[in-house]
């Protein structure tokens, strides 16, 4: 089920720590990528977090593992809603925002607005935005407009969520005990 993915690229959320993890799965064995996904959200929607495909082709996967009342939560602050609006989403429906989502990285290959979708500060996702990528205090997790310090801390938060989960993970082997509902 290569369970070990969401353990090393989606430990925050599996640990209800971040709203949401994106990562690339490269199919090099030729794995159906839907029963995987399917699999997982069978395990995972139990505890409210649940996974998505992105985007996909032959060889790889844009893998989305979220909490969905977070996200909500997030969505639906003004300051952020406008922005998403201004880009075609609908942002007091969370399925219609994932279909958008899906459709805009189809669009556009990687949307400058999926930074909201991970839970990444409002102020670092427009400044991502304004800068093209660049002028930013540190990069991690994210490229940080503001904030730096407080960032860094949440970064390496973020890193021993991830190696105590990876470690946790090795000797137990069960997803279903890291994810925190």
């Amino acid at each position: 089920m290569n369970e070990f993915l969401l353990v090393n690229y989606a430990s925050q959320t599996l640990a209800n720590r971040k709203i949401a993890n994106l990562f690339t799965f490269k199919n090099i064995q030729n794995i159906n990528i839907e029963k995987m996904v399917s699999e997982w959200n069978e395990l995972l929607n139990k505890k409210n977090m649940y996974v998505e495909i992105l985007k996909t082709n032959q060889k790889s996967a844009q893998i989305y593992a979220y909490r969905p009342e977070k996200l909500s939560y997030v969505l639906n602050q003004t300051k952020i809603k406008s922005l998403l609006s201004s880009l075609g989403y609908k942002t007091n429906d969370l399925n219609q925002c994932l279909r958008h989502l899906k459709f805009r990285f189809k669009k556009e290959n990687f949307p400058h607005e999926i930074g909201i979708f991970l839970g990444y500060p409002y102020e670092d996702v427009v400044g991502f935005i304004e800068n093209k990528g660049d002028k930013f205090l540190a990069n991690g997790y994210w490229k940080v407009y503001a904030d730096k310090d407080q960032k860094i801390k949440l970064f390496e938060h973020y890193n021993k969520i991830k190696k105590s989960y990876k470690t946790i993970y090795k000797s137990h082997r069960d997803l279903n005990r890291l994810c925190i509902g």
